[in-house]
């Protein structure tokens, strides 16, 4: 993507605390325009600027199942402060089941309690 003239930063856990730090004030400040990251900003990174998620997986936990939380968490990274947002989940056909899988887990749940676990 750098190579096509975007200004992308990257974030993993393998950055020390000051250095994720960085990486997302510098997308704060519009620095980077595109923030590639793994499961270390499912949570608590609220950044206005996040208009679209890509899921290039889904997650799963060490059982390998899914992880609907973290999902949830995921996906909460868009469309947040009143905003409208953007969440594609890239799956190959042999996976769609799990594609279902997370519909059916979210219609069991009303959207208060949905809406309640995004904001923790």
């Amino acid at each position: 993507m750098s190579k096509d003239g975007h200004q992308v930063a990257v974030l993993t856990a393998e950055l020390t605390i000051v250095q994720r730090a960085n990486v997302i004030q510098r997308f704060r400040d519009g620095k980077e325009k595109v923030l590639i990251t793994t499961n270390v900003c499912a949570r608590g990174i609220d950044v206005a600027q996040v208009t679209i998620v890509v899921n290039f997986s889904l997650p799963v936990n060490q059982e390998k199942q899914l992880d609907f939380e973290t999902y949830l968490h995921r996906i909460g990274r868009t469309g947040r402060f009143g905003k409208k947002g953007i969440v594609f989940n890239m799956v190959e056909r042999q996976t769609t089941y799990l594609m279902h899988s997370i519909e059916e887990h979210f219609r069991e749940y009303p959207c208060a309690q949905l809406c309640d676990a995004a904001k923790s």
